[in-house]
Formats: C-alpha cells, sequence, structure tokens
C-alpha cells in the first residue's frame, strides 16, 4: 500500500473540522498521511485536531503563527509530506470513503501514469451530498486548456520535479496553475466516479466583489496561452509575473516548468 499525503491549508475553519475529522476517519486507505497547515488556528480547532490524533495519529499539524498566502501554505505542505502520492483536500471538502483508496490504487495499477482524477458533486451546503454533477468524461483533450482536473486529484509526487511546485503569487489560482503544469508535464487518467463533495456557497472568495479569482484567471490563460475568457482584464494582470512562478522568493520561468 503506498503512502498518500494530503496538501490541507486551512484558515478560519472551525466551523468544518469536525465534519472534516469525522469524514477523514471513513477513508478506507489506511496509509493517509494528513498535511495540515494551520494558519492562525484557535484553542478549539487545535483541542479537536488533538482530540482526533488520539485515536488515528494520522495527522501532521503544522502550526503557523499569521496567516501566510496559500500557494506558501500548500507548499510548505509539499515540503513536509512523506507520501510518494500527494493531493489537495481543503477542509470544506467532503470525500467518498473510497475516495483515496481507488486514486491511489490507479496510480499503483498504472506506473505510467502521473495524475488521475474523477468526477466531483459541488453542493451548496457542507455535509451535503445533493447538487450539481459534474462528469469529466472524455475532456482528455481539455487538460492543459481548463480545469479538468476538478477539486479532487492526486498526483505522484515525483512529477513535481518536471512541473514545478505551486506559484505563491496566486491566492485563488494556485491549484488550477499546477493542475495545467501537471497535465503538460505528465500523463493523466479519468476515474468514472464520484470522489467527493466540492463545497460552493455562495459565499466563497470567488463571488466576493474584490475577489482576484478573474484576475488569476487571467493570468492563467495568458501564461499558457489559453483563450483569455475577459481581455477587458488583462491591464490589472501587472501585478504579476506571467512568465515566472515565484517559490520563496524565488521566480522560476514557466517555460522550463512545461
Amino acid at each position: 500500500m503506498t503512502r498518500v499525503s494530503t496538501i490541507t491549508p486551512c484558515y478560519n475553519m472551525g466551523r468544518y473540522m469536525k465534519g472534516f475529522l469525522e469524514n477523514l476517519s471513513t477513508q478506507t486507505h489506511k496509509d493517509l498521511e494528513i498535511v495540515l497547515d494551520h494558519n492562525e488556528p484557535t484553542d478549539e480547532e487545535i483541542n479537536l485536531v488533538e482530540e482526533y490524533n488520539k485515536e488515528h495519529d494520522n495527522i501532521l499539524h503544522i502550526q503557523v503563527e499569521g496567516v501566510d498566502p496559500i500557494g506558501i501554505s500548500m507548499n510548505r505542505c509539499i515540503e513536509f509530506a512523506s507520501g510518494d502520492y500527494l493531493c489537495i483536500w481543503n477542509v470544506d471538502d467532503l470525500r467518498t470513503p473510497d475516495s483515496i483508496e481507488v486514486m491511489a490504487k490507479a496510480l499503483d495499477d498504472n506506473p505510467d501514469v502521473d495524475f488521475v482524477y474523477g468526477n466531483y458533486t459541488i453542493v451548496p451546503n457542507f455535509g451535503g451530498t445533493q447538487g450539481q454533477y459534474v462528469d469529466e468524461t472524455g475532456r482528455e483533450d481539455e487538460l492543459t486548456t481548463g480545469m479538468i482536473l476538478g477539486p479532487f486529484f492526486m498526483f505522484r509526487k515525483s512529477i513535481i520535479e518536471k512541473s514545478g511546485v505551486f506559484d505563491e503569487q496566486l491566492i485563488q489560482g494556485a491549484d488550477y496553475d499546477l493542475a495545467l503544469r501537471l497535465a503538460f508535464n505528465g500523463k493523466g487518467l479519468h476515474l468514472p466516479v464520484n470522489l467527493g463533495y466540492y463545497l460552493n456557497e455562495g459565499l466563497g472568495q470567488s463571488t466576493k466583489p474584490d475577489s482576484k479569482q478573474p484576475i488569476e484567471r487571467t493570468v492563467i490563460e495568458m501564461r499558457y496561452n489559453i483563450r483569455v475568457l475577459e481581455p477587458q482584464l488583462m491591464p490589472y494582470t501587472n501585478e504579476y509575473d506571467v512568465e515566472n512562478i515565484v517559490v520563496d522568493e524565488e521566480k522560476i520561468p514557466v517555460s522550463n516548468l512545461r
């Protein structure tokens, strides 16, 4: 059984923490390490994690003073991860019990595959299972032009030597940016199963008036020569380095990572 480590950045997620831990305990893949990069954790959140670890002991709990940008938080998860396979698991998203197991088995059974992804359900309420089912079947040709991997993809840790890690400039587009570089550098496999429940309450970062998501999507579209959906946003991308990703204040040319 191959060890899987999660990339789990966390800030101000107290209202979801108990449900996340309960969901975590149902996972059928037993060699699972949760790398929880916890920014400004409250005493209540710390107590919940400590109580969970008394029984399960599979959360690597990194407690951070202050709040780091999400790219820095996710890269720290990668740095501390001991697993050969990595996957993003946000605290406000819940997985089906065999979600981790089926993805890890797919990578085990297909050594030529670098990342796996599947279908998922967008739900309006945390803990809900009814919502919009997203089926990514037959969209392999779009892996380098859109966020086809969804919120629950898994990849071999070894591929980041070619793809690079998360761009720490990006606040709301870091996962999309990495997903594209994984697709440019590796082979993917779609699993025709529901992997989990992605929360969209209509109150997330991307729906706020000051959301950076549309601008960061434009940065990514420009970076990888994808059709720009909102060209009027291009002037607002000047605060980003489109040609380089930034990791620990070091600039890495995107041309070297694709």
